[in-house]
C-alpha cells in the first residue's frame, strides 16, 4: 500500500504514567521524529494546555519524556501555544500561564518553561506564503520565524464546528495569530434560539466583540459585528446557539488546512507529531467545564505526516466504537472535509501503513 507510516501503541483504561511514557519514547524513536532536530535548535512543543477547568487535556506526565527526548539531541525544548480568540482564561499571555502552570506544565514537573507566543494578546504576527483555495499568504504567530523545530502534540477531540480536532487543527488554529483566528471563522455565523435561552448572558461574556447583547430578556447577536468565533455556541449551557452548520463548516476546515500548510512547509522536513487519543472528548479542551468522554483509552500514534496521523487517528477511533467520531458528537458534520484538502495541498497522504509498537 502506497502511503506513509504511522506507528501506534494501544493504551488501556487507567493504565500506569510510567508505562505511557515508554510507549512515548518508543514511538518517538519509531517515527524518528528525533531526526527533524539538531544540534542548539529552538523546538518548539505545541501543546494545548486546556481551558481553566478543563480535566481531559493531554496529561503533563504523559508528554515528558519528549522534553527529554528533545535534549539528547541537544534541542532547546520548551512548551508552546497561542492566545485564544474568546474571552477565556487563556485569552492573554499573563492569565494563559497561569493556566499552564495550574494544569501541570511548569519547568520542575516537565524540565521545559512555557512560551505563549504571538505576543501578549496575540495580534503579533508573521505572513507565510500559501497556495490555497481561500488564501495567497497566512497571518502566524510572529515567533514561529524564530523557531527551528516543532514537535505537534495533539490531545485527539471532537469539535462543534470542525467536527475533530488533531494535528491538523492543533497547527492552523493552535499556531495562527489573531487576525489568522479571526480569518478562519470569518464564515461562521450563529443565531440565537429564543425559545431555549434562559437570559443568562454567560454568552455575553465570552463574546470577543461585544456583539451580543440582550433584548426583552434574551440574547441578540448583532450580525454586523460577529466575528464568527463559535464561542457562544461553546459558552451556552442551554443549546439556545445555532449555526448554519453546512454552509460554514467545510469552509472553516478548509481554512484551517491552509494555514496548516503555510506553517508546516515552513518548516519542512524539521517536525514530527503526535496525536493522543486517550479522554477522547465530544468537544476539544476549550471547555472549562467536564467535558463528556466518548472513548476513554485507545491509544497513541506518531507520524511526520499530519494528514496519515489524523486519518488513521478517526480510523482507530471507528474501530474501536463502532461509528465515527462526528456520528458520536455531531452527526451533521463531516470531518473529512479536512483531510480531503489536505490532500488536495499536499500536506500528505490519506493512504497510511498503521505499524504497532508491541
Amino acid at each position: 500500500m502506497i502511503g506513509s507510516d504511522v506507528y501506534f501503541a494501544p493504551v488501556s483504561e487507567n493504565e500506569a504514567v510510567e508505562s505511557i511514557q515508554e510507549k512515548v519514547v518508543r514511538l518517538y524513536d519509531a517515527a524518528g521524529i528525533g531526526d527533524c532536530i539538531q544540534e542548539n535548535d529552538l523546538v518548539g512543543l505545541k501543546i494545548h494546555f486546556g481551558e481553566k477547568g478543563n480535566t481531559t487535556h493531554i496529561c503533563p506526565d504523559y508528554v515528558k519524556p519528549v522534553v527529554d527526548l528533545v535534549k539528547l539531541r541537544k534541542g532547546n525544548p520548551f512548551w508552546i501555544d497561542t492566545n485564544t480568540l474568546y474571552n477565556g482564561q487563556r485569552a492573554v499571555t499573563p492569565n494563559h500561564l497561569r493556566v499552564a502552570e495550574e494544569h501541570g506544565f511548569t519547568i520542575e514537573r516537565t524540565g521545559a518553561p512555557v512560551v505563549i507566543i504571538g505576543g501578549l494578546t496575540g495580534n503579533d504576527a508573521c505572513l507565510l506564503p500559501v497556495k490555497g483555495k481561500y488564501y495567497e499568504e497566512v497571518s502566524v504567530a510572529l515567533d514561529l520565524e524564530r523557531i527551528n523545530s516543532l514537535v505537534i502534540l495533539s490531545h485527539a477531540t471532537g469539535h462543534m464546528v470542525s467536527g475533530f480536532g488533531g494535528a491538523l487543527k492543533n497547527v492552523g488554529m493552535g499556531l495562527s495569530s489573531r487576525r489568522g483566528k479571526l480569518d478562519q471563522h470569518s464564515d461562521v455565523k450563529p443565531f440565537v434560539r429564543e425559545d431555549k435561552c434562559r437570559g443568562c448572558t454567560v454568552c455575553l461574556n465570552w463574546c470577543p466583540v461585544q456583539a451580543i447583547a440582550m433584548h426583552d430578556k434574551k440574547a441578540r447577536i448583532d450580525g454586523e459585528l460577529c466575528i464568527g468565533c463559535g464561542e457562544c455556541l461553546a459558552a451556552c449551557r442551554y443549546k439556545a446557539i445555532g449555526f448554519n452548520w453546512s454552509a460554514t463548516s467545510q469552509v472553516l476546515q478548509e481554512k484551517m488546512v491552509e494555514y496548516t500548510s503555510g506553517i508546516l512547509r515552513s518548516k519542512a522536513g524539521r517536525f514530527g507529531l503526535m496525536n493522543f487519543l486517550i479522554n477522547v472528548t465530544k468537544d476539544c479542551d476549550c471547555l472549562g467545564t467536564p467535558n463528556e468522554i466518548l472513548a476513554p483509552a485507545i491509544g497513541i500514534l506518531a507520524s511526520k505526516d499530519p494528514v496519515a496521523i489524523d486519518a488513521a487517528s478517526l480510523d482507530l477511533f471507528r474501530k474501536h466504537c463502532g461509528k465515527t467520531l462526528c456520528e458520536s458528537s455531531y452527526p451533521h458534520l463531516d470531518s473529512e472535509h479536512q483531510i480531503k484538502h489536505a490532500v488536495e495541498l499536499g500536506l500528505g497522504n490519506r493512504e497510511y501503513r498503521l505499524v504497532e509498537i508491541a
